[in-house]
């Protein structure tokens, strides 16, 4: 097969639909040696500055689509020409869109990865354009697609629910944790910290900057905790810039916590040593699709507590602490329980551990590429 995937996201301050797609294309061209893949770094409707940065693995069935053409020719085919978006991306058999787009004109079988549908649940929680992007891209794969990935059983079921998609168009591939993502030693941790200037323990929160993460309600939680634990576990917030976040920022500032640090975008090669240095990892989140952070950190060896909510039972299991996310009080009641508890964040630890053995990127891998043969075949 020839096979085109769309990593028009993996550049740049990568979010979820980057790393599913970096770390799909790697664990493919680990497991396949035998299919031919172009990789698009621009795609119909995303078209990032820098696509220029995108890297192919290192394989001789790996290529990145005009790869060896001047930046400039390529805005001037894809910005300002007539020709079809299709011809300029070429013929494939497969056809996978990994950014909420599901084009009716295109060459080969399309396969469409949808992660969650909280534009629609929680609209909310959106700026308008992005909502409306996916809310298209989510109704044109129901329409065009020949086959629907979501990346857990919930995503599945919210398909059917809310759009009623075919259950037997839709087929569940999990996530998993890179890895890079296992426990580091002091030396590691010492330099992460010094690197964001950062104190030596501290609860732990990673994601993007944006209201569906629920950040304010672990803020009030936080701030509600003893002056005690506060002073001596503050709160990290990493993550991308996000969207709709004013009212983070406004509640952070008037009340002057100077126990909450702030550090932004965080490389990726940081994020095994910043996970290990915590003492808590905490993921308030409203509503996800997976959840991928919740295994990153439980690889790293820390305790985790998370909302119960959407689809992260089905990932963390019996190794995390679930609680409402709209209930504040409760939360803190938790990090309160647990954040001294050395039995019981031990037991998280070992939980986790076992927890993540069950996910691995060749798995998925694995099942996307019998995704790609069933649908090349007809099946």
């Amino acid at each position: 097969m020839k096979i085109g995937i769309d990593i028009s996201l993996i550049v740049g301050e990568k979010a979820g639909v980057g790393y599913y797609t970096a770390n799909l294309i790697d664990a493919l061209a680990k497991i396949d040696k035998k299919n031919k893949y172009v990789l698009y770094p621009f795609f119909y409707h995303i078209y990032h500055p820098d696509f220029k940065d995108a890297i192919a693995p290192y394989k001789r069935n790996f290529r990145i689509r005009f790869e060896r053409i001047p930046k400039k020719v390529i805005d001037l085919l894809w910005r300002h020409s007539k020709i079809p978006k299709k011809l300029i991306l070429g013929h494939v058999d497969i056809l996978h869109s990994t950014t909420f787009c599901a084009p009716e004109d295109h060459y080969g079988k399309l396969i469409v990865t949808i992660y969650d549908i909280s534009f629609e649940v929680m609209p909310e929680c959106h700026i308008e354009e992005n909502r409306q992007h996916c809310l298209k891209g989510t109704l044109d794969a129901l329409k065009y697609a020949d086959r629907i990935i979501t990346i857990s059983n919930h995503g599945k079921e919210e398909l059917i629910k809310h759009f009623g998609a075919d259950p037997d168009k839709i087929t569940v591939t999990h996530l998993a944790a890179k890895d890079i993502f296992s426990p580091r030693n002091l030396d590691e941790k010492n330099e992460v910290i010094s690197k964001y200037n950062l104190p030596e323990d501290f609860i732990l929160f990673v994601g993007s900057y944006e209201p569906r993460k629920n950040l304010i309600t672990l803020i009030k939680a936080y701030c509600n905790l003893p002056e005690s634990i506060k002073i001596r576990h503050p709160l990290v917030i990493a993550g991308g810039k996000g969207w709709l976040n004013s009212e983070i920022d406004g509640l952070i500032e008037s009340n002057n916590f100077s126990q909450i640090y702030r550090i932004g975008y965080v490389d990726e090669d940081d994020l095994p040593a910043l996970y290990s240095a915590a003492t808590l990892f905490v993921y308030p989140s409203l509503y996800e699709g997976f959840g991928l952070p919740l295994l990153e950190a439980m690889s790293c060896g820390v305790p985790v507590i998370t909302s119960n909510t959407s689809s992260m039972p089905e990932v963390g299991g019996d190794a995390a602490l679930y609680f409402d996310p709209l209930n504040g009080k409760q939360l803190r009641n938790l990090i309160l329980d647990t954040i001294d508890d050395e039995i019981l964040k031990e037991d998280l630890r070992q939980k986790g551990f076992e927890n993540v053995a069950k996910f691995s990127w060749e798995k998925t891998a694995r099942e996307t590429l019998r995704i790609y043969e069933s649908v090349y075949n007809g099946e």
